[in-house]
């Protein structure tokens, strides 16, 4: 593609301001299952969407070969678009910014297939002969992507980003009596022949062996922990009330809250894509605009919304550089990207030892229908562990918890250190709350 070329047909065609963004994915996944290679896939996939402002609209197009001898045509087709676009919203092309880029700390080394079949077939069998229980790898697989983005446009933009991130996953199965428990492991790993896989076993293991014996709690108020994974998945599933455009169409429920307290004092909110602890830092958003850090909520004061150009315009504001896309051919969204309540000082342990008597929530499931992203009143199943005079107990399962999330946020008790970013691009360390309904026996 000659986006030199692309570029001036658009101007010359008519266009106001015309963007190509480019974005390549390299991938390489090998899966093990019974003792051999089920999988081996790589794949390599480059996209373009292009995008313009002819007659006052924005106008898009996506595709993964944009062929010169398509131009004429595909800029026609972008045209024609303009006609049946009815919003009044002032569409934007981004100026070129001038940014300090931050490189990513992480250093990621690729191993050839060799050594990580050598490492999945060792998992396998170290997790096979962890426990006499154990009966069956579920999932195992080897997981890497090499990422770039390259947003180039007619103000003379030129915005770039890359990384690379590699993933191991594990599911374990095992059998006690009539009782069968499983879990699985996710964990990035920047240099296979560093990693302990010895202790990634260990971890997985130990998870699905203390799930034997789980049953219900009487239902009743308990005082709670959320565990950074259980409370992570919350927080991540209604981090969009921060959204300028949630919030510009009420329909989130922090509308009209800015420099309002919302959360307690113990909690503080960050967003920072540029967050060299993050995996996936992003120095230039997907329209261009550079990223920066942002405390969202400061102590529990609602202090900044997240913006892209487009609902930043609509409210009178600038970008806060979180106009993201879900792929090369999605809308720009407002997304917040390396997210994070800001850890506390105290382990898990310390928090089940504050807490005394109470519960340890693990896992939630039916985050995406148990929850009302208006009000944030959740209900939510899940499991964990009991825990008496601050130590752990008995394993717990089909239990429910339900609460209004602004609410629960108020009647914190202590934040957790154990902030975990591995793959994720929100996250939380464990929190203690004062109490939440449960539902079980």
């Amino acid at each position: 593609m000659n986006k030199g070329k692309w570029i001036q047909a658009a101007q010359d065609g008519g266009f106001e301001s015309f963007e190509i963004y480019e974005a390549l994915s390299k991938e390489r996944s090998l899966r093990w299952f019974a003792g051999e290679m089920e999988t081996f896939v790589t794949s390599r996939v480059t996209g373009y969407a292009l995008r313009g402002i002819y007659q006052g609209k924005l106008v898009s197009y996506a595709t993964e070969n944009p062929d010169d001898g398509q131009m004429e045509r595909i800029l026609s087709v972008m045209k024609e678009q303009a006609a049946a676009i009815t919003s009044e919203d002032e569409s934007f092309i981004l100026q070129p910014q001038e940014t300090e880029c931050v490189k990513s700390t992480h250093q990621f080394i690729s191993p050839d297939a060799g050594k990580v079949k050598e490492a999945l077939a060792y998992v396998e069998k170290q997790l096979l002969a962890f426990d006499p229980r154990m009966v069956q790898v579920t999932h195992l697989e080897w997981s890497e992507e090499d990422y770039y983005r390259l947003i180039t446009n007619s103000f003379g933009m030129h915005a770039e980003d890359a990384g690379r991130v590699q993933v191991l996953v594990a599911g374990a199965a095992a059998v006690s009596g009539e009782e069968v428990r499983d879990d699985f492991l996710v964990r990035t790993v920047q240099d296979l022949s560093d990693f302990d896989l010895d202790a990634f076993v260990k971890k997985l293991g130990d998870t699905v062996i203390a799930k034997f014996g789980a049953a219900p709690v009487a239902s009743g108020t308990y005082p709670v922990i959320l565990e950074k994974d259980a409370m992570t998945s919350l927080f991540a599933a209604l981090s969009g009330m921060f959204s300028g455009e949630k919030i510009g169409k009420g329909l989130s429920p922090l509308r009209d809250k800015i420099d309002t307290q919302i959360f307690s004092e113990l909690v503080t909110v960050i967003d920072d894509p540029r967050n060299t602890d993050y995996v996936n830092l992003m120095n230039y958003d997907d329209e261009g605009c550079p990223t920066r850090e942002k405390t969202v909520v400061e102590r529990g004061t609602f202090h900044t919304i997240l913006h892209s150009a487009k609902s930043a315009a609509r409210m009178g504001t600038v970008s806060t550089g979180n106009g993201f896309k879900a792929s090369y051919a999605s809308a720009v969204d407002v997304r917040p990207q390396g997210c994070y309540i800001v850890p506390g000082t105290k382990s898990l342990e310390e928090l089940e030892k504050e807490m005394g008597d109470g519960l340890v929530i693990t896992d939630l499931a039916g985050l995406h229908a148990g929850i009302d992203h208006v009000t944030t009143d959740f209900s939510l199943q899940c499991s964990g562990y009991l825990v008496k005079n601050g130590v752990r107990d008995r394993s717990v399962t089909l239990i429910t918890i339900a609460a209004n999330f602004l609410e629960l946020m108020k009647q914190v008790r202590a934040v957790g250190n154990d902030l975990d970013w591995n793959y994720r691009n929100i996250a939380a360390p464990s929190i203690l709350f004062e109490g939440i309904a449960v539902s079980g026996e």
